[in-house]
């Protein structure tokens, strides 16, 4: 299970915010692990867009993947825009 999102501004783009976190918390679930709570979660991908677009990456792109049974978070900042 691979999902991707990818942000400018999480903060006017909250149901993208909401489906990352159903794919988390689906992919936590079926790895056996607690879910996170929303605003704990929101907050994590507001840091982190916020912290990478400050190191000069006009977009974020957060990776949801389970690999041998383990979820695997993970957010990297893009260098150039992205053809949406």
């Amino acid at each position: 299970m691979l999902h991707v999102t990818t942000f400018e501004d999480p903060l006017k783009e909250m149901e993208k915010v909401h489906q990352l976190y159903d794919e988390l918390a689906q992919a936590r679930k079926q790895a056996g692990q607690e879910s996170i709570p929303f605003h704990k979660f929101a907050d994590l991908v507001k840091t982190q867009v916020k912290s990478l677009k400050e190191k000069g990456s006009p977009e974020v792109a957060f990776r949801v993947a389970v690999k041998d049974g383990k979820v695997a978070f993970t957010a990297r900042g893009l260098k150039g825009k992205s053809n949406k």
